[in-house]
């Protein structure tokens, strides 16, 4: 193409999570790589509108109201009349029925990605049957469909929801950051009452159920007992937050659990942490786990979605069963109690970030993928 691609990343909303700072950094890797890129939410814009806006993207809020499903297509449709993009990229299957659908009516392509696996959230024999006929359905205006782990590929094929043949895996990236810097690690600790000389574990994520920060707080339990220094740090905000609270509380470590509450740079965060804990049930390839990887952090996960592609057990970080057993325990207590092979674990994960993981490596995944759909679209071999 002679001239800049004209891209179109679609979601909900620009609210703060992994999928969303995703979203954010292909806006800003994409600018970079001088594409014009627009950013649709279907239902408002969200904290993150701002910086996408400062990265050089239009944010345009479609306000979707409660039905009236084909009214709202022909709203999205007009919006791309006016933005005229070579492609939309879609970052949720809800948005990707609305405005793959108003694609499709102009022969527009769309590539979308999902970022977990929505299958293993959802219970009950009938809803998880309407998942999959809504992703079926929606398999119907998608040209590629992206997911961002092996697992989630799985999940998206089985039954046939998705055909296979469209399904591709694009792992997700982060920008590689300095590693752990004593201004960052001794101010966070300062604001948020921690000593400077504790042992922290932390944790980064919505505080939703599906990711289990309960686990960790009990974990923790006996590591305070045997350990006077250690404290958890809970980075995150959501629903879940009273009754974490609430669980501090009745097992006796509320004084030494610090919820930080939302923050717009993890990466501060993560320096004032010595060790991260994903306790996840269900996770595709988290962004957190990335980031705390880039400041050198040794990394305990449950073995759940993407995670056991990406670490590998006592060679990056420690992986647990996705149960309530002691093994969590044991695992946080064998890095505070060996520095040596917790300080190795860290290394190798921000090596394994380098090499494998990089914004720009997903990125230029991406834009491979942007070029060969238009083609294809135009008719160009």
């Amino acid at each position: 193409m002679t001239r800049s691609l004209r891209i179109v990343h679609g979601l909900l909303s620009l609210d703060v999570g992994g999928l969303e700072r995703v979203v954010v950094s292909l806006v800003k890797s994409g600018v970079r790589r001088g594409q014009r890129i627009s950013v649709m939410c279907v239902e408002k814009l969200g904290d993150f509108a701002k910086e996408v806006q400062t990265a050089g993207a239009e944010v345009i809020s479609l306000g979707k109201p409660f039905g009236r499903h084909n009214e709202f297509i022909s709203h999205a449709g007009a919006v791309l009349d006016r933005l005229t993009p070579d492609l939309i990229h879609t970052h949720q299957i809800g948005a990707a029925w609305y405005l793959g659908s108003a694609a499709a009516q102009r022969n527009l392509p769309v590539l979308h990605t999902e970022h977990g696996n929505q299958f293993a959230r959802v219970s009950g024999g009938i809803t998880r049957l309407k998942s999959r006929l809504f992703y079926g359905k929606t398999a119907r205006v998608i040209d590629e469909f992206c997911c961002v782990s092996a697992d989630i590929a799985d999940a998206v094929t089985r039954w046939r929801t998705v055909p296979r043949k469209k399904v591709k895996v694009v792992p997700n990236g982060i920008e590689i950051c300095n590693g752990a810097t004593g201004s960052d690690r001794e101010t966070v600790r300062e604001s948020l009452g921690i000593p400077f000389d504790a042992y922290v574990i932390g944790t980064v994520g919505r505080l939703a159920e599906v990711k289990r920060q309960d686990r960790l707080l009990r974990a923790t339990v006996n590591l305070m007992t045997r350990h006077s220094g250690v404290r958890v740090l809970i980075v995150g905000e959501g629903s879940e937050r009273n009754h974490l609270q609430e669980l501090a509380f009745s097992l006796g470590i509320s004084d030494r659990v610090c919820f930080a509450g939302h923050q717009s740079e993890h990466i501060r965060f993560l320096r004032a942490m010595d060790v991260f804990a994903l306790t996840s049930q269900s996770e595709g390839l988290p962004i957190s786990l990335l980031e705390a990887w880039t400041v050198g952090l040794p990394v305990v996960c449950t073995s759940v979605g993407g995670i056991p592609d990406v670490v590998i057990h006592k060679t990056n970080g420690l992986l647990v069963p996705n149960n309530e057993g002691p093994d969590l325990e044991c695992a946080l207590s064998h890095i505070l109690e060996l520095p040596e092979q917790a300080i190795r674990l860290g290394i190798a994960g921000r090596e394994t970030v380098r090499v494998k993981y990089s914004l720009e490596t997903m990125a230029e995944a991406y834009e491979k993928k942007y070029l060969a759909l238009i083609n294809e679209s135009r008719g160009i071999a």
